[in-house]
């Protein structure tokens, strides 16, 4: 079995692992006449799915199969369509997306938490945060995918290819800061506007890689999938942290604070 197929199997099994603890706390729940955490039961399932849906992935791209089948037709669309003029949007919209970037955004956000006072939020950022550099550099060297060929680079990138950094780290950083900040607005439009503006920036992020032609098409797809399972169990985590300091509270005295995952 290749190191593809464990992690496709991974995934599976977390999906089932899900589906049965869902049931049994449901049943649970219900048999003691309370609520269900729809929250917690929810985002874990998103993340149980969409690392199922990365192992998917890799598993194309260790046996070829109809997605990973697009990684040369995109990556020469994208050589074929270069100027001048995007290629210095693009870089700056990568350098965006790098480390330095991420981690820059990550520290502003979280010191801006930190003087509101919300250290629960805060520490849910440094933590998805230094996790999303974590999960980069483990998968990287767990798949050891190469990356296209050099001619086709307009950057040099030295490290593997599967996942995409970028890709993965804006998906976790630029997600969950942009979900706590929903989360301190009460205007649905805003806060519509927040993940509209979130979800353009991590998608010019993963488009930027595969226009310098330092990725390929299945690498940036890996990068937003694993990153959105470890976003979705961080949130899953602050909105636990959540629901345990609202039951403390009496209800009457409890606050009207939106949920992290409403």
């Amino acid at each position: 079995m290749t190191v593809a197929d464990v992690q496709q199997w991974v995934g599976v099994g977390a999906m089932g692992v899900w589906l049965i603890a869902t049931i049994v706390v449901v049943r649970t729940a219900w048999s003691a006449g309370r609520r269900p955490p729809l929250g917690i039961l929810i985002g874990s399932g998103v993340g149980a799915g969409l690392f199922a849906a990365y192992g998917g992935i890799v598993d194309a791209v260790a046996d070829p199969g109809p997605s990973a089948a697009l990684d040369v037709p995109v990556l020469h669309w994208m050589v074929g369509h270069r100027s001048a003029p995007a290629n210095a949007v693009m870089i700056q919209v990568s350098d965006l997306g790098g480390t330095l970037g991420m981690t820059v955004l990550t520290a502003l956000g979280a010191a801006v938490l930190l003087w509101r006072r919300r250290i629960p939020d805060a520490v849910v950022v440094l933590v998805a945060g230094a996790g999303a550099g974590v999960l980069v550099s483990g998968f990287k060297n767990l798949n050891a995918r190469l990356r296209p060929p050099v001619a086709t680079q307009l950057v040099a990138e030295q490290t593997f290819a599967l996942p995409s950094g970028h890709a993965l780290t804006s998906t976790v950083v630029v997600g969950i800061l942009a979900v706590v900040a929903a989360g301190m607005i009460r205007s649905t439009a805003a806060r519509l506007g927040v993940g509209a503006v979130a979800a353009a920036v991590i998608l010019a992020i993963g488009v930027s890689r595969l226009y310098l032609g330092v990725h390929w098409l299945t690498d940036v797809l890996a990068g937003w999938l694993l990153g959105g399972a470890w976003l979705a169990l961080c949130l899953t985590a602050l909105t636990a942290v959540r629901t345990r300091r609202a039951a403390r509270v009496p209800e009457q005295a409890a606050p009207a604070e939106p949920g992290v995952l409403s």
